[in-house]
């Protein structure tokens, strides 16, 4: 049942996770022996247990049939650029989705997911991107970096013609500068999560090697953002598996305003 209009904020949990797509693991880290690290990750008693989440890099049919056993009854956004939403119908309420080009100045195209739920318990109606940016893999750094610039570019723009009130993404950069996802991102309003509260184990590498020693430098290749409707609670990032992929996942609970 959709609560009465002003019973809101919207108060919940949402996690972003960078699976590793299994394009990159045929020979070794099987999704056979990843995938129960991830439930363990998503669903556990000390785990992100939140009602949407955004998977990045479930490029393989194997992993999405994991996720959907995973969350059954969940409703699914399925992506060409495998920016995929997920959220407990029995919270939200899928209104619309939309996958959107980037651009790029490499061979591969970049997208974004954008989605808007109901939240039921408080009839809140919200609005969350995710997308995963360009990498050097596969080009050379300065390609990558300019496509990074397109496409913060053109997120930015998107994020604000859809009124995106929480932002989700494997942005693979993690400067702050006019010309870099971040920067452009801050420059159009949107607040990093990590500016606005506490967050939990903020001090690891949210990307790291496999069965090494995650670093502990803070340097953030995926990314939560707000804009002005967002108070985060707070947050965490999700080191409780840590060969469940090579980036860990974040979380946080969000509080939306009604108006908006």
């Amino acid at each position: 049942m959709t609560a009465a209009p002003g019973a809101g904020p919207a108060i919940f949990r949402i996690g972003l996770k960078n699976v590793l797509g299994s394009n990159w693991t045929r020979g070794e880290h099987a999704w056979a022996n990843r995938a129960p690290m991830l439930e363990r990750e998503l669903l556990g008693p000390e785990g992100m247990q939140a009602s949407v989440y955004f998977f990045i890099e479930a490029n393989r049919r194997a992993e999405r049939v994991s996720l959907r056993q995973m969350l059954r009854r969940w409703d699914v956004v399925r992506t060409v650029g495998n920016n995929d939403a997920y959220n407990n119908r029995d919270e939200h309420r899928l209104l619309s989705k939309h996958e959107l080009p980037l651009g790029t100045h490499t061979r591969q195209q970049r997208y974004v997911t954008i989605v808007r739920y109901r939240h039921l318990p408080s009839g809140v109606e919200w609005t969350a991107a995710t997308t995963h940016l360009s990498s050097s893999v596969g080009t050379t750094a300065e390609k990558a970096a300019a496509s990074r610039q397109l496409q913060g570019g053109r997120l930015a723009e998107l994020c604000q013609e859809h009124r995106v009130d929480v932002l989700a993404a494997d942005l693979n950069n993690v400067v702050v500068r006019p010309d870099t996802p971040r920067g452009i991102l801050e420059a159009a309003g949107y607040q990093d999560w990590r500016s606005v509260t506490a967050v939990e184990n903020v001090e690891h590498d949210t990307h790291h090697a496999l069965g090494a020693p995650p670093p502990r430098r803070g340097k953030h290749l995926d990314a939560i953002y707000v804009g002005p409707r967002v108070t985060v609670l707070d947050g965490r990032v999700q080191t409780s598996e840590p060969d469940s992929s090579d980036h860990f996942g974040l979380v946080c609970t969000v509080s939306v305003a009604e108006s908006g």
